[in-house]
C-alpha cells in the first residue's frame, strides 16, 4: 500500500488485530445493548427444582402467595411481581397452583431469547424467584412469546364409575352417589373460570351378573345400584398435541382416564380436582366428541 509516496506493509499480524478489534466491538455491542422488557409468565410452583415434579405444594405454603407479591432490585424496582393466581386442591393437604408473573427480562441480541437471572425463559424451563421473604421455584408452562395455549371447549362424554372389590361383577354406583350431581352443576378454578359443566345426565338401572342355582350366568337389574352417564363440556389447554386441565401435563384428557369430582376436605390426588356438592365422585371419559 503506498500513502503519500510512502510504501506501507500491512502484515498478516496486522490483519488478524484487527479483525479481533472488529469482532470485540460487535461482541461488546451485543452485550452492552442488550434490550430490557417486561414480559409475562406462568408457572407451576413446585416443591422440588425439578422439572415435572408431581405433588403440587402444601396448602400451608400455598397462603402465604398472593396478588402483588414483587422482588425488587437495590433501587426498589420491580424486577418481578405476581399478577393472578389460579389453583386447585389435590387434597386436603395439597395443592396445585399457578401463577401469573411479569418478569423484566433481558432480550438477547445474539440467540434471540430471553433470561432471567442469567437462565433462559423458555417453556419447560425452571426458575426461582424471592417474593418477599419466599422463596418460590416453579416450571414455565406459558410465555407471551413461546407456544402461547389457547383454552378450548372440549364436549366429551363420561361414566361415573366406582371399583367394588367385594363384589367386581356389579356395576354401578350407589343411588346417593347418583343423586350427588346434577345437570348443570359446572366445576370452577380458583378465578371462578369453569373447568367443567354437566351439560346432561342420564340414569339407568345398573347391572349385575348372577349365578343361577342352575349354574346359568345372568344379568339382571341392581335394586339399589345406577348406571350414571354423562354429556360434559371440558375446558383444556392445548400442549403438543394433547389437551389438559388447567394446563398442567400431569392431568391429560384422554378416553379412559379418569377425573375426580373433589371437595375441600376429602379426596386423595389420584385423578382431577373439582368441587361439586361435597362429593367425590370419579367420572371416566369414554368418548370425545369434539373440540371447539
Amino acid at each position: 500500500m503506498v500513502i503519500k509516496g510512502k510504501k506501507i506493509q500491512i502484515k498478516v499480524f496486522d490483519i488478524a488485530v484487527i479483525f479481533i478489534f472488529i469482532f470485540v466491538v460487535v461482541s461488546l455491542f451485543f452485550v452492552l445493548f442488550r434490550k430490557q422488557s417486561k414480559i409475562n409468565i406462568v408457572i407451576t410452583v413446585n416443591e422440588e427444582s425439578l422439572a415435572y415434579q408431581t405433588g403440587g405444594v402444601p396448602n400451608w405454603y400455598a397462603q402465604f402467595l398472593h396478588v402483588g407479591m414483587k422482588k425488587v432490585d437495590v433501587f426498589g424496582r420491580s424486577i418481578a411481581e405476581i399478577k393472578g393466581i389460579r389453583s386447585y386442591h389435590l387434597s386436603n393437604q395439597k395443592s396445585v397452583v399457578h401463577l401469573m408473573i411479569t418478569l423484566n427480562a433481558v432480550y438477547s441480541l445474539s440467540n434471540r431469547i430471553y433470561t432471567y437471572d442469567g437462565k433462559n425463559v423458555l417453556v419447560g424451563s425452571t426458575i426461582e424467584i424471592p417474593f418477599d421473604n419466599l422463596l418460590v421455584k416453579g416450571l414455565i408452562i406459558d410465555t407471551d412469546d413461546l407456544n402461547k395455549t389457547k383454552l378450548k371447549k372440549i364436549l366429551a362424554k363420561a361414566q361415573i364409575r366406582e371399583l367394588d372389590t367385594t363384589f367386581p361383577q356389579t356395576e354401578g354406583v350407589p343411588s346417593y352417589i347418583a343423586e350427588s350431581i346434577q345437570q348443570g352443576d359446572i366445576m370452577k378454578d380458583s378465578l371462578g373460570n369453569p373447568v367443567i359443566k354437566i351439560v346432561k345426565k342420564t340414569v339407568e338401572d345398573a347391572k349385575m351378573t348372577v349365578v343361577t342355582s342352575n349354574g346359568d350366568v345372568i344379568l339382571q337389574k341392581h335394586p339399589m345400584r345406577k348406571d350414571v352417564f354423562l354429556d360434559l363440556e371440558i375446558w383444556g389447554e392445548k400442549i403438543d398435541d394433547r389437551y389438559y386441565l388447567f394446563g398442567d401435563i400431569n392431568f391429560p384428557i384422554l378416553v379412559n382416564n379418569s377425573i375426580i369430582f373433589l371437595n375441600n376436605n376429602n379426596g386423595t390426588a389420584q385423578g382431577l380436582p373439582f368441587y361439586v356438592r361435597d362429593s367425590l365422585i370419579w367420572l371416566t371419559v369414554t368418548k370425545i366428541d369434539d373440540i371447539q
